[in-house]
């Protein structure tokens, strides 16, 4: 198991926070019995189900994006081997303001698969948001949506580099991209479901 968290790739990055997610499910569906039985309302199941997808999602998005580039690394090397010996660096973070289509079309970058990696899994990463919020917050106006769609992608992108990761706007392109994907299956859905 040890082995695996530390391979360093896109899996084990994502396996290094599911303990947490859990966690953070768990607390928030614990929160959710207590306050309905204060409220002494009926439960309506999807709702809650909807809901705690997409608080699991979103600690596991924050966990992801806005925790030190190492950081789960060295808190799972403290659990199995009691020192990481990785150093966490803060405020090192880089910045890239030109699109990785730019740079292609200018010559400057090689679409390899790593780049093709990261900017397909920027999508994926953000597609669940798309999907989840309609459903979580029926009452969103589609205004809101293309709002959040800017500003959740944005305020991550301007955290990461004080946390020692980089602001790429690729990451934000790609982010929104991934909303709107999401955004446009909910609505699919709702309309397959009506």
């Amino acid at each position: 198991m040890y082995r695996l968290l530390m391979s360093g790739g896109v899996v084990a990055s994502f396996l290094q926070v599911v303990p947490i997610t859990c966690l953070v499910g768990l607390i928030y569906v614990l929160y959710r019995v207590i306050k309905i039985k204060q409220q002494n309302s009926g439960i309506n199941w999807k709702i809650e189900i909807v809901r705690l997808l997409f608080v699991c999602y979103l600690t596991g998005l924050l966990n992801l994006t806005i925790t030190p580039q190492n950081f789960w690394s060295h808190i799972w090397a403290f659990v199995f081997v009691g020192y990481s010996g990785i150093e966490l660096t803060l405020f090192d973070g880089s910045l890239n303001l030109v699109p990785s289509l730019v740079r292609w079309l200018q010559g400057n970058l090689l679409l390899g698969s790593w780049v093709k990696t990261m900017l397909v899994g920027n999508i994926l990463m953000y597609i669940p948001m798309g999907l989840l919020f309609p459903f979580t917050f029926p009452r969103l106006s589609r205004q809101k949506l293309w709002l959040t769609a800017v500003i959740v992608p944005a305020i991550i992108e301007i955290i990461q580099p004080v946390v020692g990761r980089s602001f790429d706007i690729d990451d934000l392109i790609c982010n929104f991209i991934g909303i709107l994907l999401g955004y446009a299956a909910a609505h699919l859905l709702k309309k397959l479901v009506s």
